[in-house]
């Protein structure tokens, strides 16, 4: 369960392949547009590491970690992916020549395709726009 004071949910887009590390864990980097850039800035852009849990000793996590799962290995979630995320922030600290540093990370919880970016099945790239959900079932 999220805590509420520590909740973030975004729609983002994915800036590289996915990593899945020991078959337990998808990590990769998200980039998310801002409505305006700071002023004299030409970036629009912030850029995000994503940390998702997919299992633990006992198998997946839950269905949405499993769906994830088989989207990276199928090749399907990739970079130029647009997904939402909701999760929660967790700031990492460590030491690096002599000097202390961090940076806050996100900690998903569940992963959805945001609805204009779902891979679309073969079956349904034939059929018109308006009977294409481009969302999968899974969702």
């Amino acid at each position: 369960m999220l805590d509420p004071k520590n909740v973030i949910n975004l729609t983002a887009g994915v800036v590289a392949d996915p990593e899945i590390i020991n078959d337990k864990i998808a990590k990769f980097r998200v980039a998310v547009e801002y409505a305006g850039s700071e002023k004299g800035s030409q970036s629009t852009a912030g850029y995000f590491d994503i940390t998702y849990y997919l299992k633990d000793s006992e198998g997946f996590v839950n269905k949405n970690a499993s769906f994830i799962h088989g989207q990276i290995t199928g090749g399907k979630m990739k970079k130029g992916s647009q997904i939402s995320i909701i999760g929660r922030l967790l700031q990492e600290r460590w030491q690096q020549d002599n000097q202390n540093r961090s940076k806050v990370v996100v900690i998903a919880e569940h992963i959805a395709y945001a609805a204009s970016s779902a891979p679309k099945s073969s079956e349904n790239k034939s059929e018109s726009s308006s009977t294409n959900t481009s969302v999968p079932e899974e969702f």
